[in-house]
């Protein structure tokens, strides 16, 4: 396998909050493959989902308990995950949808707040080796007591970054629905302006300080690893920011 030709491509939950969006992804997608990459894609759980299951869960208990809080909310990921591989097959395009335990991402045993540690399976190299797109729920994983974890909100762009470490590849593409990072939020700042390129600190700093483009978690294992992220703008496919 050609690593690199390997590039992640993270859809956020808004990028694929309903049938037109997710085709829109798959498209993209397709359009990547065609060109000779190899894609690895990683999903959110689709628009608002991820809340509906916790207002229920909260619902019927004050204090759910946080393993089956996370039974719960990773199935949202993975409904994203199937939905987009079923778009993409469609299209003739080889996808495989896949959960964090299939791929073997292990984490810690904290529920709700798990933390990466490795991948201890060779799962997803063998599907991109047997030509397959591999479409990985993101923000999930097995911990080390053998039980579905999720990682802190906004995991899916730490799922995504390490991946991109394990599989050796140095571009990790994060579709948003933002045309990228602004020195002041656009929609409340007319003069914002949008930064073609920022380094690693700078985006860490917006990132700690509440810019929720990105995880300042992926930003700091990104730099930790010199992997490339694209700030791209899902309806356009153009990349707005890039963070090196």
């Amino acid at each position: 396998m050609d690593t690199t030709k390997v590039v992640v491509m993270k859809f956020g939950g808004t990028s694929l909050a309903n049938q037109e969006k997710i085709n829109h992804a798959a498209d993209l997608i397709i359009k990547k493959w065609q060109s000779g990459y190899l894609p690895v894609v990683v999903c959110s759980a689709s628009g608002n989902i991820t809340d509906i299951l916790l207002a229920s869960a909260h619902g019927l208990a004050k204090d759910p308990s946080k393993r089956e809080l996370d039974m719960l909310v990773s199935t949202g990921e993975r409904i994203s995950a199937a939905l987009l591989s079923i778009a993409l097959i469609e299209r003739r395009g080889p996808a495989i949808s896949l959960t964090g335990s299939q791929i073997g991402l292990l984490t810690t045993a904290d529920h709700s707040n798990a933390e990466i540690i490795d991948i201890s399976s060779k799962r997803l190299s063998q599907e991109l080796e047997n030509g397959k797109i591999p479409v990985v729920a993101g923000f999930q994983g097995l911990g080390t007591n053998k039980e579905i974890t999720t990682l802190k909100r906004g995991g899916s762009d730490i799922t995504a970054v390490f991946l991109a470490k394990a599989l050796g590849a140095k571009n990790v593409e994060m579709y948003k629905d933002v045309v990228g990072v602004f020195s002041a939020d656009p929609n409340q700042h007319s003069d914002a302006v949008l930064f073609d390129k920022l380094d690693y600190d700078a985006m860490y700093e917006r990132a700690l300080s509440g810019q929720t483009v990105l995880h300042p978690d992926c930003v700091r294992m990104a730099k930790e690893h010199g992997i490339k992220i694209s700030v791209t703008h899902v309806e356009t496919g153009v990349t707005g920011t890039v963070i090196c």
